[in-house]
């Protein structure tokens, strides 16, 4: 029987693991992406603490599957989503992730500023169908939507963010594991890509940077 993921029972133990590996997250994250972005620059002075500008190219095509059925580019359009790339079964990562989001957005909410849904896009389609990924995301808020889909479903998707992932045997053919990008993005209204967000374990960076990138937009 499957089994529910309350956020707070999982959020102290993946929290205290991705925070080891949050500081050479990050440099290798600022190696990887570099220090410029051709689409929008920050005002003289302002910095990001955990997120990289990018050069807003809009997000290719794509036909994914949620329970309510067919989710494509035109669904992300006219509202701020965060887009992350996991899988249910994750041990730490992921609900990490999730849970700082869900936290930004409950923030941003109080704050009377849009709160981004977030797109948790599985790369476990084998054993994350529609269902499980329906009740997975529910732990993370209301506003927390999972998808799935075929290799090639997603393949557009992830050269375009530079996701990759591994599967690492488990003790049986059904406890794999994937080694996978943990990094996170933010969509704008218009579906193009904003900004990148290193690994990180301090939600309230991730708040500070989503509100800059949120009201540079709206300037």
């Amino acid at each position: 029987m499957s089994q529910p993921w309350p956020r707070r029972r999982v959020m102290g133990a993946a929290l205290a693991a991705l925070a080891t590996t949050a500081v050479a997250g990050y440099a290798a994250y600022q190696r990887w992406w570099g220090s410029g972005a051709g689409g929008v620059q920050l005002p003289p002075g302002q910095t990001l603490e955990v997120a990289q500008l990018e050069e807003l190219n809009a997000i290719p095509d794509f036909t994914l599957t949620s329970a309510a059925g067919d989710f494509t580019r035109h669904d992300l359009l006219g509202r701020w989503s965060f887009v992350f790339f996991g899988y249910t079964n994750c041990p730490n990562a992921c609900p990490a992730t999730l849970g700082i989001l869900n936290h930004v957005q409950e923030a941003l909410l109080a704050q009377g500023l849009p709160q981004p849904r977030i797109v948790f896009v599985s790369l476990d389609p084998e054993r994350d169908t529609p269902p499980v990924l329906q009740r997975y995301a529910a732990a993370f808020g209301a506003d927390t939507l999972g998808l799935t889909g075929s290799a090639a479903a997603m393949r557009g998707l992830l050269t375009f963010f530079g996701v990759t992932y591994e599967r690492r045997p488990g003790v049986d053919a059904a406890g794999y594991t994937l080694d996978h990008t943990t990094n996170f993005f933010l969509v704008r209204p218009d579906g193009r890509w904003l900004a990148t967000f290193a690994p990180a374990d301090d939600g309230d960076a991730v708040l500070a940077d989503t509100v800059t990138l949120v009201r540079l937009a709206q300037d």
